[in-house]
């Protein structure tokens, strides 16, 4: 599971960490102290959709995960995480990470970028 930080004045995201899945459970608390540690006011978790933007079968557990956060008093958005991997594996090649390391902070990168910048577009007088 990959975390990202972002700034939401600035639309800026950056990569933060790989954690591993461990369930539901184990995955919020981790999403909480990183939260915690950061002093984030929300919470952005990734959305499997397809192209149409339906959401897709794995879209269950991101919505159990949502849920587990937001039980722990952090706020929430789910985010389409359509074509994040294929994007975060372009990341990695330009930025000469090899073929085998893991990309999943990168995908994180790539959804939250997303969810910022879609936020910034939506804002009043925003670009």
């Amino acid at each position: 599971m990959g975390l990202a930080v972002g700034d939401d004045a600035s639309g800026v995201a950056a990569p933060l960490a790989v954690v591993a899945y461990g369930g539901v459970a184990a995955a919020a608390r981790a999403i909480g102290e990183a939260a915690g540690r950061l002093g984030a006011a929300a919470v952005v978790i990734g959305l499997p959709t397809g192209a149409d933007g339906a959401a897709a079968p794995a879209a269950r557990r991101s919505h159990l995960l949502a849920e587990a956060v937001g039980a722990l008093g952090l706020q929430v958005f789910l985010q389409s995480e359509h074509l994040s991997t294929d994007e975060a594996r372009r990341r990695a090649r330009e930025c000469g990470r090899g073929r085998q390391e893991p990309v999943d902070d990168l995908a994180a990168q790539v959804v939250l970028e997303e969810y910022l910048g879609g936020n910034r577009r939506r804002a009043p007088g925003g670009a």
